[in-house]
């Protein structure tokens, strides 16, 4: 999904930024205070969008009351983040279109990501991309923060969410194993025999050459490198490393670390967006 239906560097660099920034006011730490703390966290749950960052960050150990964390830390942080992401996390031209036009040919789209369960499936409900999917698979969620006695330390509304099902996406999701994460063909081999289809039949979209295209060509699928959603600007990388950890940029945005030296040597088809693809169904047809 990152960098084939929506690009996740424009909107998660903007967001995390403006949660620094909020934490900042709240706390009046450093910002490299700020930064440090929340980057050691989201490296270890690889990934940028771990929602409860701040309760395991070396930031609340200094304000160990949660009540008034959440009050005063949490909220503003949680408000700036998803302002940010609300303005800047928007699907790639071209997109809904493509997704409606498959659904009506009534050809199943799955989608298949590196990231967790939980910011995946947000993302493909707030983008509106989870009424056109079949399926969404994804590697393990992340399970909620509690203390020592068993207190959940997340706020009252996200659990009450969470119970009504607010946060579940309108497609099947399916959480797979650590070890499936690609470029194992193991998540695509079982999307295609949940669905029946062989994967010589099957068309992969990915902008990564290294892990989608490198998993389709592996088991002998239609492999089309999402070209459009390689190219970053240089100051995005800079703010990105700033932010977030190697191991999470490689999983989120691998095609950043690629670069584009001969690309028709290694995928089949080049897009120029993904309204293409419908280009490359009709001729396998």
């Amino acid at each position: 999904m990152d960098g084939t239906l929506y690009s996740w560097i424009d909107y998660i660099v903007p967001a995390v930024e403006a949660m620094v920034d909020a934490i900042c006011v709240a706390t009046q730490f450093p910002r490299i205070k700020v930064v440090q703390s929340l980057k050691s966290v989201y490296s270890k749950y690889e990934s940028n969008e771990y929602p409860f960052a701040l309760q395991e960050s070396s930031i609340y150990a200094e304000f160990p009351d949660f009540g008034s964390f959440d009050k005063l830390v949490i909220d503003p942080a949680r408000w700036a983040f998803g302002e940010a992401r609300r303005k800047y996390m928007r699907p790639f031209e071209h997109v809904l279109p493509t997704l409606k036009a498959l659904h009506e040919r009534k050809l199943p789209v799955v989608a298949l990501t590196d990231a967790p369960r939980n910011p995946a499936e947000q993302r493909v409900k707030r983008m509106g991309l989870d009424v056109y999917l079949a399926g969404l698979y994804t590697l393990p969620g992340f399970q909620f923060p509690a203390n020592d006695q068993g207190d959940k330390l997340v706020a009252k509304d996200i659990l009450l969410k969470e119970e009504r099902g607010e946060y579940r996406a309108a497609c099947p999701v399916v959480e797979l194993p650590r070890d499936a994460e690609k470029p194992s063909t193991k998540g695509l081999l079982a999307i295609c025999e949940k669905y029946g289809v062989d994967p010589k039949e099957t068309v992969v979209v990915g902008d990564s050459l290294k892990k989608d295209i490198a998993m389709a060509r592996a088991v002998g699928a239609i492999d089309c490198w999402a070209e459009y959603g390689t190219y970053v600007s240089q100051e995005y990388r800079e703010r990105l490393d700033i932010i977030s950890a190697p191991a999470i940029t490689k999983r989120h945005a691998a095609a950043v670390y690629e670069g584009h030296t001969g690309p028709a040597a290694k995928a089949t088809h080049a897009l120029s967006n993904f309204g293409r693809v419908l280009e490359v169904i009709d001729a396998a047809r």
